[in-house]
């Protein structure tokens, strides 16, 4: 039980660190108007191998927690991190396979369908205008975002395995 609290304090601290990186530095020295969403990147990294409802949940939290960020859409990076969510969760643990170009895949696939909900909103469902901000920024987002997120969890993937010894000790 003491290590589900202290897996749970990990991921607030990661998220705020996430999100105060974002806000302060990745917005700001990111060339163009193009840049990952370290949030984001967060929360697939969470999602991966969790079910639908916990990824439900966590995905409504960090967008709530994005939303802080800027109220004036109040919910909208809250519905459209849920819906990204559950998707990544159900194809991610489900249906794809383990491989990093599945992976990649996925995260890219996950952050346009995300951009798509948040133009929408933002930009009052017009279609030239959503079409228009997608292409110039939303696809190199997804490709940032999708190169930094199957980066760390290889990483984490790599870092986690134990190593059993011949003497049966780790």
């Amino acid at each position: 039980m003491k290590e589900g609290w202290l897996y749970i304090l990990r991921i607030v601290f990661v998220s705020i660190v996430a999100f105060v990186l974002q806000v302060t530095i990745v917005n700001e020295v990111w060339p163009g108007k193009a840049s990952p969403d370290l949030v984001f990147i967060v929360l697939l990294l969470i999602i991966i191998d969790r079910g639908p409802v916990t990824a439900v949940v966590a995905g409504f939290l960090l967008g709530f927690l994005q939303d802080l960020g800027n109220a004036s859409f109040l919910g909208m990076n809250a519905l459209a991190n849920s819906v990204v969510a559950y998707g990544v969760s159900r194809l991610g643990r489900d249906y794809l396979p383990e491989a990093v170009v599945f992976r990649m895949f996925l995260f890219f696939s996950a952050y346009l369908v995300k951009s798509i909900i948040v133009l929408n909103i933002t930009e009052s469902f017009s279609f030239i205008r959503v079409i228009s901000f997608f292409f110039r920024f939303s696809v190199l987002s997804a490709v940032y975002t999708a190169l930094i997120a199957v980066s760390l969890w290889k990483f984490i993937q790599l870092v986690s395995e134990r190593v059993v010894r011949p003497g049966g000790g780790y």
